[in-house]
C-alpha cells in the first residue's frame, strides 16, 4: 500500500510541475505578444482630385510647332527642318559668364579679344511663355555671331565680305546681316533642324534646334532671304543680269 501511495504522490507531483510549466509558457507568450494594431476600418470616403489632362495644345495652323509639342513628342521630327514659335527665356552672354569678381569692363573685353575660345557659341532657350522654366524650355544652338577682333585682323578680306552662315560683320547693315538681334522676353519664330546633337557637339536627350533663320516679332527683324544658305550672297535674278549687261554695253 505504501508503495502505491508513494507512486501516486510522485505522479501527482509531476503533473503539477508540468501544469506550472505550461502556465509559465502561456505567460511568456502573452509577454512576447505585441500590442494590437490600432487600425480600424473607416466608412469615410475621400474625394480624390481629378487626374489633370496631358493633352497638348493644337499646333499652329501655319505648320509651325510649340515648344511643348517638340519636347513631348518630337522624336518623329528628328533630323527634319521645323519652325518653332515662342519667347526667349534665357540667352547666353559671354561677358556675364566669364567675368571674374571685381574685373573691370576693359579688362574683360581684352580677355575676350585675346582669347575668344573662352566664350561658348551663342545660344538661347525658347519657351511657350515668358515664365517657362529652363528645364521646360527648348535649346536653340549654333546661333550666328559677329567676327571676333582677332578674326577681323587675320582672315582674308574676301571671307569677311562673304562670311560663312554662322558669322557676320558687326558693322554690316542690321537688316542684311545674318546675326539676329535678340534678348530675353522677345517673341520669336525660329527655323532650324531638330536634332539630339549639334554640329559643334552640344547634346540634349530631349532635343535641340540647330539654328537656320529667325523672325524676331518683338524687334521687327527677320533673317535676310537668300536662295543659298544664310550668310551667302543671293543668286542674281534675270533682271539683275539684264541690268548688268546694260551697264556693260553702255
Amino acid at each position: 500500500m505504501s508503495h502505491h501511495h508513494g507512486l501516486r504522490t510522485a505522479v501527482l507531483g509531476t503533473l503539477a510541475m508540468l501544469g506550472g510549466s505550461a502556465g509559465l509558457v502561456g505567460c511568456d507568450k502573452d509577454k512576447l505578444k505585441g500590442p494590437e494594431a490600432e487600425v480600424r476600418k473607416s466608412d469615410i470616403k475621400v474625394a480624390l482630385p481629378e487626374v489633370p489632362a496631358f493633352d497638348l495644345p493644337a499646333s499652329p495652323s501655319d505648320g509651325s510647332h510649340t515648344v511643348k509639342e517638340l519636347r513631348v513628342k518630337g522624336k518623329k521630327l528628328l533630323e527634319s527642318e521645323v519652325t518653332v514659335k515662342g519667347v526667349i527665356t534665357w540667352a547666353y552672354d559671354c561677358p556675364t559668364a566669364i567675368r571674374q569678381p571685381g574685373m573691370a569692363d576693359k579688362d574683360l573685353q581684352k580677355m575676350i579679344e585675346d582669347d575668344p575660345s573662352k566664350c561658348e557659341r551663342p545660344k538661347f532657350y525658347l519657351g511657350d511663355a515668358a515664365d517657362t522654366p529652363a528645364e521646360k524650355s527648348l535649346w536653340v544652338v549654333d546661333v550666328p555671331r559677329p567676327y571676333y577682333k582677332v578674326e577681323l585682323s587675320r582672315l582674308p578680306k574676301d571671307e569677311i565680305r562673304n562670311p560663312p552662315p554662322d558669322r557676320c560683320d558687326a558693322k554690316a547693315d542690321p537688316k542684311k546681316t545674318v546675326c539676329p538681334p535678340y534678348k530675353v522676353g522677345d517673341q520669336v519664330e525660329i527655323t532650324g533642324t531638330w536634332k539630339l546633337s549639334s554640329p559643334h557637339s552640344e547634346r540634349n536627350s530631349d532635343g535641340l534646334l540647330v539654328y537656320k533663320r529667325m523672325k524676331n516679332v518683338t524687334q521687327s527683324w527677320e533673317s535676310p532671304t537668300t536662295e543659298g544658305k544664310p550668310g551667302e550672297p543671293s543668286k542674281p535674278t534675270p533682271q539683275d543680269l539684264v541690268n548688268k549687261r546694260g551697264k556693260t554695253s553702255g
